[in-house]
């Protein structure tokens, strides 16, 4: 009672003082005990210290077996899982249904379907699925978490009875499946079978919603969950949060996070991965102060959630104290957070601290690799980012469709087109994979910022997929780059079409014939956006002083410090015609006096 009472508290170091007395004791070994041990290490996580008593276990039964057997499960050690059921299979003990549904646990991975495959046959053999509801259930889940929707819905449509637990099994499969739809429809159909829902149909359905943003469906569901008197619940809570922000409703998600009596770390993950996803990189910073004022502890999706902010404002130094909070949680070593920091180490400017945290790397996964190219692609490294490229393949890591898109525009800021077509090829005839519009918009990017224009232009008429406003806009930029008119009218024709109501394209093609001298387009152009009501977003720029993320816009009049600001520019500028500087007038892009043109540079945001 007293180990079962430590494992249901999670209180490991207190399991571990009954441990040593029941050792004093010479109870270890005995069966009844050990078994409990087992199973309370189990709940507290202490895998090691389960098996390392379940060894010394003298005559273990099939629920020694399963006990131990769910642990690795849980742990997600799916191959030790299977490997103790074969060897528990070998020492003569028959399993039962409790075995069959950890096993079937341990199998639930894409990699392990073949092996989920055969446990079921094993089933089916044993006869457990005649009478079972529970064992068929679980085989649902596991063929859903191995990504088998077909043997999932074969499983489910073959039940003779079903309850309540199998529709949640089916309907989370399809929201898992990004099958919104279809899993709405399944809750209809279980409601018209006269199934009424519980807790975890609304967690499942809203997921559902939240896989294809069906926002209208989401608050019906929303009020349906407060007319069904469940009361406050956290998972629900966190549920709600997580639909409104994956469908584009930021505020509602934010209402939902406010109005909440009680939040855990998963609350505060969904909002700030909302924020994050919505490139609100400010507001999740502020919301992980928040939260640490509240005493939550974050975990690891908080730290991915913060880094992508940090990487999206440039915070350094916000960036640097993660970093510290990362160690000091001990969990500098999981590969998705390095994959994190390296990342936010490339898009804050600090190539050095990418590649410190990647080369000192344990177990680099393909992510990690990934995240060092984009690195170097960002800094014009086109030649770091080849010699990297060949030290992954020659490490045995396969590149993947991320890896070419790295690598591609790594050669595309650095000018190396021939090496560019290289790459194009060889990831189609060496490496298999089919490109993707990315590498095509990559591809084109190359040859347009090289000034092969037509060759650019070219490849958008070939490329097996229909343009994107992105395809044009690309092609637009390069032709704005080298001034070719003609072919950037015909660019911006079609963004025109594809997306009008952003203001970037006309604003290209303004800036383009203003270049070239040819004013009259140039105020056509600029007409035309004033009569569609789009503005150009003012230049902007950022920077990091004293741990506060300062923006400036071009002929800012808000900064509080502004005056302080433009006197500082106008004794620079001084110092610099000293100096011998005379600005280049030629990249203003406005029919004024040479005078104002150089006032305009001066007070640029960059």
């Amino acid at each position: 009672s007293l180990l079962r009472r430590r494992g249901n508290a999670k209180d490991l170091s207190g399991g571990k003082r009954l441990h040593a007395r029941l050792i004093e004791s010479g109870l270890e070994a005995d069966r009844f005990i050990g078994n409990l041990l087992v199973e309370m290490y189990s709940k507290c996580g202490a895998v090691e210290d389960a098996r390392a008593v379940f060894g010394k276990i003298c005559q273990r039964n099939v629920f020694s077996w399963t006990i131990m057997i769910g642990a690795y499960a849980r742990r997600g050690c799916g191959k030790e899982a299977l490997l103790l059921f074969q060897q528990m299979q070998m020492e003569g003990v028959v399993p039962d249904k409790v075995t069959f549904i950890s096993v079937l646990s341990a199998c639930a991975e894409p990699a392990a379907l073949g092996e989920g495959r055969r446990m079921h046959a094993r089933i089916v053999n044993s006869g457990l699925l005649e009478s079972d509801v529970v064992v068929e259930n679980a085989l649902v889940n596991m063929y859903g978490k191995c990504g088998s929707l077909e043997d999932a819905r074969r499983t489910f449509d073959a039940m003779r009875q079903r309850n309540l637990g199998s529709w949640n099994a089916i309907i989370t499969v399809y929201a898992q499946h990004g099958q919104g739809t279809k899993a709405l429809q399944l809750f209809r159909q279980m409601q018209l079978e006269g199934f009424v829902a519980d807790k975890f149909t609304f967690v499942s359905i809203l997921s559902a919603c939240a896989s294809q943003a069906i926002l209208a469906e989401g608050k019906r569901m929303h009020t349906r969950l407060l007319a069904s008197g469940f009361g406050w619940d956290i998972v629900l809570g966190n549920a709600l949060v997580n639909m409104y922000s994956k469908c584009g409703s930021l505020e509602d998600a934010r209402k939902m996070f406010n109005t909440m009596p009680e939040r855990d770390v998963v609350s505060w993950n969904s909002i700030m991965t909302a924020y994050a996803q919505h490139g609100h990189g400010g507001e999740v910073l502020r919301l992980f102060l928040q939260m640490q004022g509240e005493g939550v502890i974050p975990d690891k999706l908080t730290f991915v959630s913060t880094l992508s902010a940090c990487a999206s404002q440039a915070a350094l130094a916000e960036g640097k104290r993660m970093h510290s909070h990362i160690v000091n949680s001990r969990l500098e070593s999981d590969v998705v957070l390095r994959n994190a920091l390296v990342n936010m180490y490339g898009k804050c400017g600090r190539l050095e601290d990418a590649w410190g945290t990647f080369h000192t790397m344990p177990g680099r996964d393909v992510v990690s690799w990934n995240a060092m190219l984009a690195a170097y692609a960002q800094h014009g490294k086109g030649r770091e980012a080849i010699l990297l490229f060949q030290q992954m393949r020659q490490e045995g890591v396969t590149p993947n469709e991320v890896t070419f898109v790295s690598i591609l525009s790594a050669c595309s800021h650095s000018g190396l087109v021939e090496e560019g077509y290289h790459f194009f090829v060889s990831m189609i005839q060496d490496h298999g994979i089919a490109p993707i519009v990315e590498h095509y918009h990559c591809m084109i990017d190359l040859l347009g910022r090289s000034g092969r224009l037509d060759e650019g232009e070219s490849l958008i008429t070939k490329m097996p997929y229909e343009p994107t406003a992105v395809t044009w806009m690309t092609l637009l930029g390069a032709c704005r780059m080298h001034s070719d008119v003609e072919r950037g009218t015909r660019a911006a024709e079609r963004l025109f079409g594809l997306d009008p109501d952003n203001e970037s394209p006309y604003v290209l093609l303004s800036n383009m014939y203003a270049a070239t001298g040819n004013w009259n387009d140039t105020v056509k152009v600029r007409k035309l956006m004033e009569d569609k009501g789009l503005k150009k977003l003012p230049g902007c720029s950022s920077i990091e002083v004293k741990n506060r993320v300062h923006n400036f816009f071009m002929g800012d009049e808000l900064h509080p410090q502004k005056d302080k600001i433009y006197a500082e520019l106008q004794r620079l500028s001084r110092q610099m015609e000293v100096a011998g500087y005379v600005p280049d007038t030629k990249v203003v892009l406005y029919d004024t006096e040479e005078e104002e043109k150089q006032h305009i540079l001066c007070y640029h945001s960059e």
